[in-house]
């Protein structure tokens, strides 16, 4: 009986020979089909007649477009035990919960990062269903005859 070794030496061989010999053919087919390209001769082309290239059109101006504002990635993060669900509404988002909903991080931790332009964003957070002031924003104003956080993005 033949070992192991040997049987895997055998194998690997015979891989090498299947793979290289059609290699080997299919390169020696390739030399001879080219062969002929080494044989031409490089002329020299002459334009038969001149060419008389047509008047260019003057392009409209486009207008100038506003540079775009950066952005910034700003990031909000509340601490609360027991919370279930966790929304940001602001005037960043039409003041529609629904539409930045925070991210669990750990058992008190919830996080959410959000591109925004630089300036002054008001907000309030929403804690199941309950609006609260962001408790680690002490940053508020008025808006719509309620006190709300204010974030800046510099």
């Amino acid at each position: 009986m033949i070992e192991r070794k040997a049987l895997l030496l055998i194998l690997a061989a015979l891989a090498f020979a299947l793979v290289s010999v059609p290699s080997v053919l299919f390169n020696n087919a390739i030399k001879k089909y080219f062969n002929f390209v080494g044989h031409w001769d490089v002329a020299n082309i002459k334009p038969s007649h001149t060419a008389i290239l047509p008047p260019s059109r003057v392009r409209a101006e486009r207008p100038v477009e506003p540079p775009q504002p950066e952005l910034r990635f700003a990031k909000f993060s509340i601490k609360i035990a027991g919370a279930k669900e966790v929304k940001i509404a602001g005037d960043f988002n039409k003041w529609n919960p629904d539409s930045l909903v925070l991210v669990k991080k750990d058992s008190r931790t919830w996080e959410a990062f959000l591109p925004l332009p630089p300036g002054r964003y008001k907000y309030i957070c929403r804690i199941d269903g309950a609006e609260v002031l962001d408790p680690l924003n002490p940053d508020t104003d008025m808006e719509a005859g309620r006190k709300v956080s204010v974030l800046t993005v510099k």
